[in-house]
């Protein structure tokens, strides 16, 4: 379902992206900007905290200039926002029935393994891949040594000759893994 997005994104995106989470009860973010990714969650009191909070190295401000595309999303469903011109739309896609038999949860491994060396008190785990030095910091907390996995819901539908198709996919959460050596 589209919803709109009206100026008071344009204002506040940090109010407008609380109202919202409260509102479907979603947990994370995931942004994607012209400078860089950003990721975020937000705490017990509903305010948005993004990774360049936690470290320097990761810092890219959260700004509608900028922004390309981004997703709230939880286990309940997933508000997607997407620059479309000049202008922004979104749609939000909530699950009413978490173990629909039309739908397939998928996980994707991120790179990178969590760097022991710097912590965070604020619910994230700087992420790192091999000797090159890229960096990510997704909101997992305690996930030093560990990788990470992105679950993505895909809700399968059905054409006119009966075969089975992806409608749309979601982000629903991330979880922590440590791969055997």
């Amino acid at each position: 379902m589209n919803i709109p997005v009206d100026k008071s994104f344009l204002d506040d995106i940090y109010l407008w992206l609380e109202k919202k989470a409260k509102e479907y009860s979603l947990n994370y973010l995931l942004a994607h900007a012209d400078d860089g990714v950003i990721w975020g969650h937000f705490n017990n009191n509903g305010k948005l905290l993004i990774s360049g909070d936690a470290f320097d190295r990761v810092k890219v401000e959260l700004r509608t200039v900028t922004l390309q595309q981004l997703r709230l999303f939880g286990n309940n469903g997933e508000l997607l926002i997407w620059r479309d011109g000049t202008a922004f739309s979104a749609r939000i896609l909530i699950d009413e029935d978490q173990a629909d038999e039309n739908s397939y949860t998928d996980e994707h491994l991120l790179w990178g393994e969590g760097d022991a060396k710097e912590k965070s008190t604020i619910g994230f785990t700087l992420m790192q891949e091999g000797t090159q030095g890229f960096f990510h910091a997704p909101p997992l907390p305690n996930a030093e040594g560990a990788n990470i996995k992105l679950k993505i819901r895909h809700y399968i539908d059905y054409d006119d000759q009966g075969q089975a198709y992806f409608s749309k996919s979601r982000l629903v959460g991330l979880e922590r893994f440590w791969r055997e050596r």
